[in-house]
């Protein structure tokens, strides 16, 4: 055993462009000749990152154990925490789940991986494209525009919405927009003020941090119920939905959504309909992807399936926030679709 390398070895040593602190490394790409206003704004970054782990980190700063990106590993240490207060977690969830790593790769794309495990290395590895952070980031901010606007009561002032809104979707849709976006604000020294006491700025922080850990939950889902063993994949029976599919591979991801659903809850007494709304949201921004939602690949079950099994879950917790989240899914799905001269989607798949 202790001849073996960390996963956090295994990733700096197999995948190009990893690098040990994805923060950091961001920081360093900047030169502050080229860009000073740009660099400035990474370093106040780097700053709050310190900060903030002195605070809840006992004093140890910027110091990461579980990846290369600071507020990934912060929410891996949610987990941990969760975890350790929770009187009915598994005795050794705690411990498996500090074997958990992911990296950061500078990839754009929505992927996201349980590496299969590997004999020569101990723990458990993710990799994650920074595309899938930022565009959990953009659908989050988009969905808590709605949110927030369905307590707006004058009509004029929510449609005062819809451009940000739809300015997010093009982000979402069309990367070039984006880069070119991107590199404008780069070269700007216009300070891009958020007003952090903003409600909807909650929302949207409330759903891209749930979002994220929903998406992690279902790799370590992954990880935890062997699905990346070397010697074969193996379901856990309590965790199958019935009725839904019998092919094995699409069984594994029904498993794992599960998984990441209720590790996004465990240990919480009090609940924002927030986190029980991120994981359908990470399922519509699947979606921008995917022409026929309603149709199920090779390896995967189809989005629509994958949305209403989630849904039963919220359903039981609260049937009636269920019912509540489902209106506001269809209304942004609805929205997305019509935003479309033909239509983004062929079909009303999440109706």
């Amino acid at each position: 055993m202790g001849d073996k390398k960390s996963a956090y070895e295994r990733f700096l040593d197999g995948f190009l462009g990893g690098v040990g602190d994805w923060d950091n490394h961001l920081a360093e790409a900047i030169h502050e000749d080229e860009n000073p206003y740009l660099k400035n704004q990474m370093l106040k970054i780097l700053e709050e990152q310190e900060e903030f782990g002195d605070a809840i980190n006992f004093g140890l700063g910027r110091e990461i154990w579980y990846s290369n990106d600071f507020f990934i590993n912060s929410l891996i240490l949610d987990f941990i925490t969760a975890a350790e207060n929770d009187n009915n977690a598994e005795d050794d969830l705690v411990n498996e789940l500090k074997l958990i790593w992911v990296g950061m790769l500078g990839k754009l794309g929505v992927d996201v991986e349980a590496i299969n495990m590997d004999d020569g290395f101990e723990g458990y590895l993710i990799t994650m494209h920074f595309g899938m952070e930022l565009d959990i980031q953009f659908i989050s901010e988009l969905v808590a525009y709605h949110v927030y606007g369905r307590k707006i009561k004058d009509l004029r002032e929510r449609a005062q919405l819809l451009p940000e809104m739809a300015k997010l979707l093009w982000f979402l849709v069309d990367k070039e927009a984006l880069i070119k976006e991107a590199t404008e604000l780069a070269q700007s020294e216009a300070d891009q003020q958020v007003d952090r006491n903003s409600p909807r700025v909650h929302i949207a922080s409330h759903l891209f941090e749930a979002g994220m850990k929903f998406v992690l939950g279902h790799e370590i889902g992954h990880h935890f119920l062997k699905h990346t063993e070397t010697n074969g994949r193996n379901i856990v029976s309590k965790f199958i939905p019935t009725d839904v599919t019998f092919d094995q591979m699409h069984l594994d991801e029904f498993a794992a959504d599960n998984f990441g659903f209720d590790l996004l809850i465990k240990g919480k007494k009090e609940r924002n309909n927030n986190e029980l709304l991120a994981p359908l949201m990470v399922i519509l921004m699947l979606a921008l992807y995917d022409k026929t939602p309603e149709e199920p690949s090779q390896y995967h079950p189809s989005l629509r399936n994958r949305y209403l099994n989630l849904l039963s879950k919220v359903s039981d917790h609260n049937e009636e926030i269920a019912a509540n989240l489902q209106q506001i899914f269809d209304e942004v799905a609805t929205w997305i679709n019509r935003t479309f001269y033909d239509g983004y989607w062929k079909t009303e798949w999440w109706k």
